[in-house]
């Protein structure tokens, strides 16, 4: 008999219809999508799968994803009775022995009855609070509740607040957490009739029990009560409370960030993955921030995302992203605090080039009218700057592989690199073979020897863009500009930027295939050449001034601005 060999997990949930998810054993399962996809929903079921067993679920809970839940046991009876002595406290109650632990009071002998059967069939019944906690957000608000006082002290503990009176461990490893997220120390009040948890520290040593002084009750009372702080402290620490005062093998959690301020559900994110670990607990949770996401990948945990996906009239859907490739774009100090894991939680992404690409296409799509053109509602489309064309297939691999619909919208002068767009297109999920004839017959003209070229060039080509700006400063970004244009002077390619399509003069028809053929793939290029062409003659440099001069000037509503935004949005649904 030995608790040490006495484990549960889920390995896996079959989905009607079709398809699998994996849970990590020990780890942080994520499910995520859009409203309404069924994140709630999911989470429910499989929590009642785990209580009632595939073979009685349907009398308990509705059936619209889960189909079946498997569930792995290590150790025998013996070994569960050795862990769950462990973990609550043996009583006898009307002459049946009983455990009890906060949230649960079960018959011992309900181990041998459900341990022995197979849970996924005839799931865990009466022991499933002993080994398995679901907390919602009013669960949790409530979880902070102040609670009676023992009879005995010696008796058994029925909220986690007992857990905490009995162990200074478990108490400072909350107060540590307290003082991470918000800055402040807990103190947990025995002396009431009603204990309780306090903010801030009295400045005193505790006294002996049996010899309390007037000034440490009165320091005491004068702290203020988690139960009068704000929704989101006591929501986050009324979740944390079960998790560390007491072991579960597998824990669901929905919406865990709720109430909470991005610092500290990034916070709670890594705690989350930190308690998962270092519990060997499974930690199953649906969220819709992005910040809790971004602490869990932080942790060092094992995570797992999941994002569910419901079409009109179809069945919620799955879709397991791939971490590991998640995590490499983590690596990446540009993309790490950008805003692409968002896109989890959106219904299309598409990715620009830059910061003012994202914000411009947005402006544009936000100001449509009429909006039942639109075949997706503006807010649920996100535009996310990829950090240049490098970035766009990482960026796209990832998503789609939860199966988020993605567009990439770089500039022209993307056909200047075969390479680059050969990898974007396989990123995309396209062949390139499909287009190497297009491709090869529309950039010939631009592959030929370059002409000399002579100093009455460069002088046309800068008085044509710094004619009407003659009275500007020549600050850097000018200067940066002024040297571009000396620079693309000879360059064939600097036309597709300047010109756009129209810049194709030797085979159009072969120019217009590969443009139509790669928006197909979701590739859907600036066909007038690159962001700034769309408003060319606004007086104000290519830098950041741009984009509010662009705006302000209503640049965003031209039809060629409203054609390649209707483009992205087509591509994306």
């Amino acid at each position: 008999m030995d608790a040490a060999n006495f484990s549960m997990h889920i390995p896996a949930v079959e989905l009607i219809g079709e398809g699998a998810i994996t849970l990590p054993r020990a780890g942080v399962t994520a499910i995520v999508g859009p409203n309404n996809a069924g994140k709630s929903t999911l989470l429910k079921e499989i929590a009642a799968h785990l209580r009632y067993g595939r073979n009685s679920v349907k009398m308990h809970s509705t059936e619209h994803i889960v189909d079946r839940v498997l569930v792995n046991q290590s150790g025998g009876v013996r070994d569960a009775y050795a862990w769950v002595s462990r973990h609550a406290k043996l009583v006898n109650l009307s002459g049946a022995q009983h455990f009890i632990r906060p949230g649960a009071q079960i018959n011992s002998e309900a181990l041998k009855w459900r341990l022995t059967a197979d849970v996924s069939s005839e799931g865990l019944g009466e022991i499933y609070d002993l080994l398995v906690f679901y907390g919602d957000a009013w669960q949790r608000m409530a979880g902070v509740a102040p609670v009676e006082m023992r009879d005995s002290f010696d008796g058994p503990a029925v909220s986690p607040l007992h857990v905490l009176q009995d162990s200074k461990d478990l108490f400072a490893e909350l107060c540590n957490i307290s003082l991470e997220i918000f800055g402040q120390p807990l103190t947990l009040d025995r002396l009431s009739k009603q204990m309780n948890l306090r903010i801030g520290e009295t400045g005193i040593a505790a006294p002996k029990v049996d010899d309390i002084s007037e000034e440490y009750w009165q320091a005491l009372a004068s702290l203020p009560k988690l139960m009068d702080q704000g929704d989101g402290m006591k929501s986050l620490i009324g979740l944390l409370l079960p998790l560390v005062t007491s072991a579960y093998p597998i824990v669901f959690i929905d919406e865990p960030e709720a109430f909470l301020h991005p610092p500290q559900a990034m916070a709670l994110g890594r705690v989350l993955g930190e308690q998962a670990r270092s519990k060997q607990t499974q930690i199953v949770l649906a969220t819709h921030d992005r910040n809790l996401l971004s602490g869990l990948l932080q942790s060092e945990a094992d995570v797992s995302i999941v994002r569910l996906e419901r079409k009109k009239g179809a069945r919620t859907c799955a879709h397991q992203l791939n971490v590991s490739e998640l995590k490499e774009i983590w690596d990446d100090p540009v993309l790490r605090y950008s805003n692409v894991l968002d896109g989890l939680f959106h219904k299309a992404v598409i990715l620009s080039e830059a910061e003012r690409d994202c914000k411009f296409y947005s402006s544009a799509l936000e100001e449509w009218e009429p909006k039942v053109e639109l075949p997706v509602l503006p807010g649920d489309v996100l535009f996310v700057p990829s950090g240049g064309k490098d970035g766009f297939p990482r960026l796209a691999k990832v998503l789609r592989s939860a199966s988020v619909p993605v567009v990439v919208s770089p500039d022209l002068d993307i056909l200047n690199d075969k390479g680059k767009l050969r990898v974007l297109v396989q990123a995309m999920g396209g062949e390139w073979s499909a287009l190497q004839g297009d491709y090869d017959r529309a950039i010939a003209e631009f592959k030929q020897p370059r002409e000399a070229t002579r100093v009455s060039h460069v002088m046309a080509a800068l008085s044509g863009v710094f004619s009407s700006r003659l009275e500007e400063h020549f600050t850097a970004e000018v200067r940066n500009e002024f040297m571009a244009q000396l620079r693309s002077k000879g360059n064939p390619w600097s036309v597709l930027k300047n010109y756009g399509e129209l810049a194709f003069r030797a085979d159009p028809a072969a120019a217009q295939s590969l443009l139509a053929k790669l928006e197909l793939m979701g590739i859907v290029a600036v066909r007038v050449g690159e962001l700034e062409r769309f408003a060319p003659h606004l007086g104000v440099s290519k830098g950041a001034g741009w984009l509010p001069a662009a705006i302000a000037a209503g640049c965003h509503r031209r039809e060629d601005v409203r054609k390649h935004v209707a483009s992205l949005v087509r591509a994306a649904t």
